[in-house]
């Protein structure tokens, strides 16, 4: 839910002749605590709470009744009789059109669980605002009465929306689920054509296979990762850290991509200098960003065209100029294609998640190739940006060494 200002709601939204009379109609004692704290910011006159753990005890006759749904289903008819009462219902965020279609109560409110404090305490301020409207018959009051209901119908809007979110995370866990099993059972076939198990293989074969089963693991990786941009399930999408040789992760990606290169008949220029010391990195997950950034200008490069690799050490003043971490060793990384500029507009925004430009050349695609670039690349503490002019696209990636992401690591906060 976006944030909401709520500098001065308790003093606007106060009845100052008396105190709150407010019921809780739950089996949860904590609920009450809850409501009771909020009270406090918005009552200046004082309040009382009532908890109730069943319907025939609830009273007649209080200002404000938040009923927990879930923890006692049966409709209080003291508080369906009570008016003019704010009547706040708390249910589970899945149930909220099947509740609101079982309840013949046409004036009540709804709140999703978990409750949040901000979000009673917003409800609690509007129920106090539309009882004070109910009792001062003023016209220009009318206005705020409408605001304060225009408030409550976005609150449950958000509830819907975390409700479809929900449904999205859980199509992504099952997808996924089914996705990796496949996946695994590939793996597992290529484990036992590398061991030899089922016959025989020459030397050229185990390396077609040792390949196949890279490429696998790295499907696995992309799923993982999508995982962990949709916000579902959680998945361990951390990087397995290693002295690793960026030039192996670059061979690798370069092989993968090797088909579409020569499709297109693209000339592919790679140029690395030695590392002044080890790299500290998930090779793996390199090879994935650097596989969706070569596919990324693949795409987009014509044919005939040049994809260039370019790699070097840089020293802490050459990273500090292009914002990296103030880290004392790091590897630079440039893949530059001769393909179709990237607009100003777009390259801030290039890596953010289901992004789409709806242009033909647009770069983004759908956003997830490199948004997943950015997240892998910032678990390695490093830092990975796009650059543009009338000769192509340039996209950039710093990597910290092995002795820098150690103390980075250690001072990190």
């Amino acid at each position: 839910m976006p944030e909401i200002n709520l500098s001065g709601l308790a003093a606007s939204r106060a009845i100052p002749d008396r105190p709150m009379m407010l019921c809780v109609i739950s089996s949860d004692p904590e609920l009450a605590v809850a409501c009771g704290s909020q009270l406090e910011h918005l009552c200046t006159a004082g309040y009382s709470i009532t908890q109730c753990q069943g319907p025939s005890e609830v009273p007649y006759g209080c200002d404000i009744y938040v009923w927990d749904y879930v923890s006692c289903p049966a409709l209080p008819s003291a508080m369906a009789a009570t008016s003019p009462a704010a009547k706040l219902v708390i249910v589970e965020k899945g149930s909220l059109l099947d509740t609101q279609q079982n309840l013949p109560c046409q004036d009540l409110s709804f709140v999703g669980k978990p409750v949040t404090s901000l979000s009673l305490r917003v409800v609690l301020g509007s129920a106090l605002a539309r009882l004070q409207l109910q009792s001062v018959a003023n016209s220009s009051m009318g206005l705020n009465f409408d605001r304060d209901l225009l408030l409550q119908r976005l609150l449950e809007a958000n509830l819907k929306l975390h409700e479809y979110d929900q449904d999205r995370s859980n199509f992504l866990t099952r997808a996924i689920h089914d996705i990796r099993v496949p996946l695994m059972a590939i793996q597992g076939y290529c484990d036992l054509l590398l061991a030899g198990q089922v016959g025989s293989i020459h030397h050229e074969q185990a390396q077609i296979l040792g390949r196949m089963r890279r490429s696998v693991t790295r499907l696995r990786r992309i799923a993982e990762a999508v995982m962990g941009l949709g916000g579902g399930a959680q998945t361990n999408t951390q990087p397995k850290f290693e002295n690793a040789d960026l030039e192996a992760c670059v061979q690798q990606a370069v092989h993968e991509m090797l088909p579409f290169l020569e499709k297109k008949r693209i000339t592919l220029d790679v140029e690395l200098e030695p590392q002044s010391a080890p790299l500290w990195l998930d090779p793996s997950q390199i090879e994935q960003v650097l596989v969706n950034l070569l596919d990324n200008g693949c795409k987009f490069t014509p044919k005939g065209g040049t994809i260039t690799i370019r790699g070097s050490s840089v020293t802490a003043e050459q990273s500090r100029a292009v914002g990296a971490p103030k880290v004392s060793a790091v590897y630079r990384l440039d893949i530059s294609d001769t393909g179709p500029g990237i607009s100003p507009d777009i390259l801030e925004r290039i890596f953010d998640e289901y992004t789409s430009y709806g242009d033909p050349l647009d770069r983004s695609g759908s956003g997830l190739g490199l948004a997943i670039c950015r997240m892998i690349v910032e678990a390695h503490h490093g830092q990975i940006w796009a650059s543009s002019d009338n000769q192509g696209a340039t996209f950039s990636l710093l990597l910290p060494m092995t002795q820098s992401f150690n103390d980075l690591s250690h001072t990190k906060t």
